[in-house]
């Protein structure tokens, strides 16, 4: 459903995790219960003695600390769960507000925010992700059918926008575009369009693209995604 974040998500998620420390870093070794819960789009199911798991549970850990809690029906977790590091701090926490909907959030080691996620009949309408210091990194939003972004912004360490990606027409599905350079200055603009058959976003109109000082160096114009006339300053 989300093609356009696929590759850049993998890239940037991976650069941001070799710049974070031990303390940062968020343990993935404690088991993630989320395919377990419905909302969340998950499907698997939870035994317990031969029986599909009704009623709240607890996993603790070999030292005997606590690592997971949760109510159950028919196998899934249908209302709330946390999971916890073996220090105790809260991993990630999950309530549901209707049958539907329901939010999750999840830690660092530190205990400061990573990500808070709002969920509805197992998509995410609503994401967010935070540095460890607690500045926003990452923010997405569809609207109610999920049809379509309403917005979609990163930033840097430095709290300045990295790319500004937001809906200006929402009858046309038109949306305008805007990525920086780290120093503040523009990097390239223009307007995208929604494809619905494709399922992708396709550049259209005049784009425009700097350099690092904000000189212009390149235009192009596009038609829902060709290429029809470029000019370039350099």
């Amino acid at each position: 459903m989300k093609p356009l974040l696929t590759l850049f998500l993998f890239l940037f998620y991976c650069s941001l995790t070799f710049a974070q420390t031990e303390e940062d870093t968020v343990d993935y070794s404690v088991p993630q219960y989320d395919k377990l819960c419905t909302i969340m789009g998950g499907d698997s199911i939870r035994y317990q003695n031969g029986q599909k798991a009704t009623g709240f549970f607890k996993d603790f850990y070999p030292s005997g600390r606590l690592k997971h809690k949760g109510y159950y029906d028919q196998g899934q977790i249908i209302t709330v769960f946390t999971n916890y590091y073996e220090n105790g701090q809260v991993e990630r926490d999950f309530k549901s507000k209707t049958e539907r909907r329901g939010t999750l959030e999840v830690f660092y080691k530190s205990g400061a925010l990573l990500s808070r996620v709002e969920w509805i009949g197992g998509e995410s309408l609503k994401w967010e992700d935070y540095y460890p210091y607690g500045q926003l990194e990452f923010a997405e939003e569809f609207n109610k059918g999920l049809d379509y972004y309403l917005y979609m912004r990163f930033y840097f360490e430095t709290g300045k926008p990295q790319i500004l990606f937001e809906l200006t027409d929402e009858k046309a599905r038109t949306y305008s575009y805007k990525e920086y350079y780290p120093n503040g200055q523009i990097k390239e603009c223009g307007n995208k369009v929604q494809n619905e058959a494709l399922n992708d976003y396709q550049l259209d109109g005049k784009w425009s693209y700097y350099d690092e000082n904000g000189k212009l160096t390149l235009e192009e114009e596009y038609t829902h995604g060709q290429l029809i006339n470029d000019k370039s300053y350099e």
